[in-house]
Formats: C-alpha cells, sequence, structure tokens
C-alpha cells in the first residue's frame, strides 16, 4: 500500500480506553491499565515431507495470553472484594458450599449482604463477559474487544506503606484467562 493511501496517521493512545466486567459492579471504574493479550498459533510438526527434519506446518488452533489489569482500590475495598469472592468461589478453600454459593447467586457482598443475581444461568455465574473499548484520539469509541467466558486467575498484593511520604494509593492487578475474544469496530 503506497503511502499516500493511508487515510489516518494518528498513533493510538493508551489514554483512550474503557474496561469492565459485567459481574463486576464496585470495580470497572477503578481500572487504570489494561493489556491487550497476546495471540499465539503454535506450529504442528509433520516428519512426512522431509526424512531429515521436522517441517512445521500452520497449527489449527489459537492460544490466547492472559488480560492483566491494574486498579486503584476503593477506600471501602469493595471492588477488592468482588475480584476476591469470585476467587474463593470457584476454589471454594473452605467449604464446597462456597461454590454452591457462586452458582446459586447468593454470595454475600463485603456488607453481608446477597445482592440481586446479575446474570441467569449456570456458568455465568461462574464466568464473566469483559469488554475493551478502544477510542479514538478525540476519546470516541472505534472498536469492541469481547473476552468470552473470562475469570479471575490472580489477584496481586495489596500494600499498605506507613513510610510512604507522599500518599499512593493502593492498587492491585488482577489476571484473567479467558476462552476467546472476538474484535468489531464500532459503527459512527
Amino acid at each position: 500500500m503506497p503511502l499516500s493511501d493511508v487515510t489516518n496517521r494518528n498513533f493510538q493512545s493508551p489514554l483512550n480506553f474503557e474496561f469492565s466486567v459485567d459481574r463486576l459492579t464496585d470495580f470497572n471504574y477503578f481500572v487504570q491499565k489494561i493489556n491487550l493479550p497476546s495471540l499465539d498459533i503454535p506450529s504442528a510438526a509433520n516428519g512426512g515431507v522431509n526424512p531429515f527434519t521436522k517441517t512445521k506446518v500452520t497449527g489449527d488452533h489459537m492460544d490466547f495470553g492472559e488480560v492483566q489489569v491494574d486498579f486503584k482500590v476503593d477506600e471501602g475495598m469493595k471492588n477488592w472484594f468482588e475480584i476476591y469472592s469470585w476467587m474463593r468461589g470457584i476454589s471454594y478453600p473452605e467449604s464446597q458450599q462456597q461454590y454452591r454459593d457462586l452458582i446459586n447467586g447468593t454470595t454475600p457482598d463485603l456488607d453481608g449482604n446477597i445482592p440481586q443475581p446479575i446474570l441467569p444461568g449456570i456458568t455465568s455465574r461462574i464466568y464473566g463477559q469483559g469488554t475493551l473499548l478502544i477510542n479514538t484520539s478525540q476519546n470516541n469509541p472505534y472498536l469492541r474487544v469481547a473476552f468470552i467466558d473470562m475469570y479471575p486467575t490472580n489477584l496481586s498484593e495489596a500494600v499498605f506503606d506507613t513510610r510512604d511520604t507522599d500518599v499512593n494509593y493502593v492498587t492491585c492487578t488482577v489476571t484473567f484467562s479467558f476462552n476467546y475474544l472476538t474484535v468489531e469496530k464500532i459503527p459512527v
């Protein structure tokens, strides 16, 4: 393509995005950073073409990296607790009732209240659907990346330190795995 055919010569700003997960209500507002994960198609070895070396052919499936999201922890730690509670329900470290509560949508929030179920169905209570909106330099939505059936796999430490001379608010990183992603252009 000749350079004269390039219609948009603006660079993508890393500041223009929005990220949300449908099952997290207190988390979405505090997102600071997200990565668009890596994509990988592993090669398959084919030994029949050359008797001296294995030749590679294109693979038949795509592997997705993980989504890492940095977020500021709110003062009541509700956004941290949402992720902790989700992870606790998936892994049920104390009893199987924690998993049943996740499936039934009866996991209490930090205040001890049982919220109204956000999503219908059994598997939708285990998984969440993530959406990354990538905006133009004018901050208009341009691309929608949907992460299908995502779930948290790691929640980083939250550091509290009285030695700081400035207020550095507590931040955490949550890592999500997901089954696949879709990308679509948002109509103008």
